[in-house]
């Protein structure tokens, strides 16, 4: 039968928490409220679902709610987000992913369960996990936000640093919440890297939850761009990242053989429209599960009026993730002691943190003077031997400071490193 869409649909809010509409290929919807969830089917047996929107209610926490569709002979749809409508007319919906984005996920589940056509509901899935097959019709979708269980701050998480498959230095970092698996990951490395970081993610369920960028030089984030084009099985939920000006970087980086500019444009054509990015600010701060975040340092007018050209590393992300007891300082690929000045005068002992990532692997780094303030116990260098030991490199000279200074020192020959967050 010819699709009836049905345009005049009033959005139907059936619980406090959630809104929505949906369209059927035949003759209208029936809109309920079953134990909490908002559900949708078809007037009429098994029609096919072809679109539908889904809008948060008030709530206290800013975020959103993202959702997209395996669409009948064309494949995946793009991430909409509240309100907009998923799906294409004339054509059935055969798979179905929804999460939440932004702060609201870290006090908020969103669950979710398709009918397929001529049989029964599924199980319910939840956060980005898919809903249906893609290769058989949905006919119902049901879908409910439940408030998260359980003390999100009485909580311990484990910080792991990774070294690099392809035997260069480079960048990847998880932590892990010990009760529940919420995995944070920063960077990730080069292409060669992607496998390790594919199994890594998969070892912890498959789902990032939240997905820090420092920035966009291909030893931190060639990984991501791999997995993004390609998540096979992996879920990919907030994705924080530095709003670095391209065409400033091009133009400096046409001097500058180590630059990366590709890369960077290829992470930028492959998000572009993603509600799931966040372009972080200097002074934005923010929770993720408990841990409170502040960022320090991101691409803004304050690294353009440096006049250095080295405006990625620069214009990476410093931020601090702060827990009960703990605190961890990552600062990407800042670097020199300009920069080092600068977020001294700005925010002094506020950069303190017992667990720190030195600026640009430990090399070429900020002065000691700098991480003296920081006053860390553990610092992490993300390089191999021949970079942490070598007379040519300013690194040694760093970590050789931090020995004399009593801090912990790991490096890539003994990773995976691992050390607890609280």
């Amino acid at each position: 039968m010819a699709a009836v869409m049905l345009l005049s649909l009033v959005s139907c809010k059936k619980t406090d928490l959630l809104s929505g509409t949906a369209e059927f290929s035949s003759w209208g919807t029936r809109i309920s409220d079953n134990d909490g969830a908002l559900s949708f089917t078809g007037f009429f047996g098994d029609s096919p679902l072809e679109s539908y929107s889904l809008a948060l209610g008030e709530l206290e926490y800013s975020g959103d709610i993202a959702y997209r569709s395996f669409i009948q002979d064309e494949g995946w749809q793009g991430w909409k987000t509240g309100s907009d409508v998923s799906g294409k007319e004339d054509k059935n919906i055969l798979g179905i992913q929804i999460m939440l984005i932004g702060h609201v996920a870290n006090y908020y589940d969103i669950s979710y369960r398709v009918k397929l056509a001529g049989s029964d509901w599924q199980e319910w899935v939840s956060n980005g996990t898919l809903a249906g097959t893609t290769g058989d019709v949905i006919a119902g979708l049901q879908v409910k936000v439940t408030p998260k269980s359980g003390e999100i701050r009485d909580t311990t998480w484990t910080i792991t640093e990774y070294g690099d498959d392809d035997g260069r230095q480079g960048e990847f970092y998880t932590l892990v919440n010990n009760d529940d698996d919420t995995l944070i990951v920063i960077d990730g490395g080069w292409d060669a890297n992607t496998e390790q970081v594919r199994s890594v993610i998969a070892l912890y369920g498959g789902k990032v939850d939240y997905w820090f960028i420092t920035h966009y030089d291909a030893d931190h984030v060639s990984a991501f761009n791999n997995i993004y084009a390609d998540p096979g099985d992996i879920i990919i939920g907030t994705v924080y990242a530095t709003p670095l000006d391209y065409d400033l970087y091009c133009s400096y980086a046409v001097e500058r053989w180590w630059d990366t500019p590709e890369v960077y444009k290829r992470f930028i054509d492959q998000t572009e429209g993603d509600p799931r990015i966040v372009y972080l600010s200097r002074d934005d701060s923010f929770t993720i599960r408990g841990l409170d975040v502040y960022v320090f340092n991101s691409y803004d007018q304050i690294v353009a009026d440096t006049g250095n050209p080295d405006v990625a590393n620069y214009g990476s992300l410093m931020f601090k993730i702060t827990g009960l007891e703990d605190s961890f300082l990552v600062c990407g690929d800042v670097y020199g002691d300009q920069m080092g000045d600068i977020l001294l005068s700005m925010y002094g002992s506020s950069l303190s943190a017992n667990i720190c990532q030195p600026g640009h692997h430990g090399n070429h780094s900020m002065s000691p003077y700098f991480y003296e303030v920081v006053d860390p116990d553990v610092m992490f260098f993300d390089g191999p031997k021949w970079l942490t030991e070598s007379d040519e490199y300013t690194a040694k000279a760093l970590m050789d400071w931090c020995t004399s200074s009593g801090i912990t020192t790991y490096e890539y020959s003994t990773a995976p490193n691992t050390v607890s967050f609280e």
